[in-house]
């Protein structure tokens, strides 16, 4: 298994380091699908080429480089009309696991090099070869998880970063509390909001969702989907169904409060017509166990400290939304492959650093990057409020003196004409319907 190269050059010979491109994940799929798009290329790339050369270095067992490692099974979506069994899916999926690993063990394959840190001399290796003193590191979410590791074993190459989505040492399991904040700043946006103000719950989304699971622990909900072929569904939404509904169903984050007033007000009908679409199509009930072999060895690596792991077992968010690392505690105890919890240390760096981090990004949340700024002693922390986990190509899109910044900082250095701060538009909410969602 090697690592794929993918260098795009600048016509003339640049003063400027070459950019390498980090992508997230883990589970980079290379870039042809993306380049195939018109006019991705020049949206996306051509900045950075009009700065200098750009090379983009493949993940360890993953996109194009071969071969290709996926699971040869893949867990069923439970029963609809039962209530869910984590105890089974748990147990399935460790068989899966388990089974997966042997067969990839006995074809002669050894994981234990799929590590971050053996992912950081992969970069060093492909700067000399070609040709180069030093580098800046561009990467968002797992990519930023991999620079910064770039950073910690060799400071020397690196000539400055800009990260988004920030992951740390010791982020790769989100924190339950923190992914929460992200609900709780929308549910605070929302409650101030015209459009929304008379269909909130009186004590606010925050409680009403927190009401809505309390009501589906005592009695779980049962809702019946009739399909265009006739085909009767039925749905039961127990205590652990109802908080995978906590963070919304349908339309996204603008859909959330009408997604939570909805379930507020008894109304499961489209909740559960959106589960039936999800078990016909032959989804899994939870997308992050079809990722490949690398993608398990190289985030159990990175793994997370006994300190950590115990506030986010004492966090009052899982509650909520349940454990938001829950795949990996049930996988990583198959996979291991733990790099230790030296790696997972912070550290000092005084390496220029741009973080751009959306404070609506519940994949990485807003708090990993506010964590992470002291001790990035040469660093500017720009929060994009309302902001994504693509929180730096969000921005580029909505502010053309950020553009102008951020690429005077990429060519030499200078942050001084970068933002404090940014804001996204304004949200064009989903707005209830207006016969059955309005409260008296």
């Amino acid at each position: 298994m090697r690592s794929i190269v993918l260098k795009l050059q600048k016509k003339a010979k640049p003063d400027t380091p070459p950019i390498f491109y980090l992508h997230g994940g883990p589970g980079f799929e290379g870039l042809e699908s993306e380049l195939s798009i018109l006019g991705e290329f020049e949206k996306n790339w051509q900045p950075m080429l009009d700065i200098s050369d750009v090379v983009v270095v493949s993940q360890r067992g993953t996109g194009p480089s071969k071969p290709t490692i996926t699971f040869g099974e893949t867990l069923k979506m439970q029963p609809l009309d039962q209530t869910f069994n984590e105890d089974k899916l748990e147990l399935e999926l460790r068989q899966i696991l388990t089974r997966e690993k042997i067969v990839w063990e006995q074809s002669g394959y050894d994981f234990s090099s799929f590590k971050v840190s053996e992912m950081a001399t992969d970069v060093k290796a492909v700067m000399q070869a070609l040709g180069y003193k030093k580098i800046i590191l561009w990467g968002g979410s797992f990519g930023s998880h991999w620079g910064i590791a770039i950073m910690r074993y060799y400071p020397n190459i690196v000539a400055r970063a800009i990260f988004r989505g920030l992951e740390g040492p010791d982020h790769t399991y989100d924190h339950p509390g923190h992914i929460w904040n992200v609900y709780k700043r929308i549910a605070e946006e929302a409650e101030k909001s015209e459009e929304l103000r008379d269909f909130i719950p009186k004590d606010g989304l925050i409680q009403a969702v927190k009401t809505i699971i309390t009501r589906a622990d005592k009695n779980p909900v049962k809702v019946i989907v009739t399909d265009n072929e006739n085909n009767r569904y039925d749905v039961l939404f127990d205590g652990k169904r109802v908080r995978d509904l906590a963070m919304g169903y349908k339309g996204g984050k603008p859909a959330w409060p009408e997604n939570i007033i909805k379930l507020f007000n008894g109304n499961f009908d489209e909740a559960a017509k959106t589960l039936v679409s999800k078990f016909k199509e032959g989804q899994e009930y939870s997308d992050q166990f079809l990722y490949s072999v690398s993608y398990w060895a190289l985030d159990c690596s990175s793994g997370i400290t006994f300190e950590r792991l115990a506030r986010y077992e004492a966090d009052s968010a899982i509650d909520i939304i349940g454990r938001t690392y829950n795949d990996y505690i049930m996988g990583c105890s198959v996979w291991g492959n733990d790099a230790g919890d030296e790696f997972r240390k912070n550290f000092t760096t005084d390496i220029p650093t741009v973080f751009v981090h959306g404070t609506w990004d519940d994949s990485t949340p807003f708090e990993n990057a506010v964590e992470l700024a002291p001790f990035f002693k040469n660093s500017k922390l720009i929060p994009l409020i309302r902001g994504p986990h693509g929180a730096i190509r969000a921005a580029l899109e909505i502010d053309e003196q950020f553009k102008k910044g951020l690429f005077q900082f990429i060519a030499t250095g200078d942050m001084s004409a970068l933002p404090d701060k940014m804001e996204m538009p304004p949200v064009k909410w989903v707005i209830p319907e207006q016969h059955n969602e309005k409260l008296d």
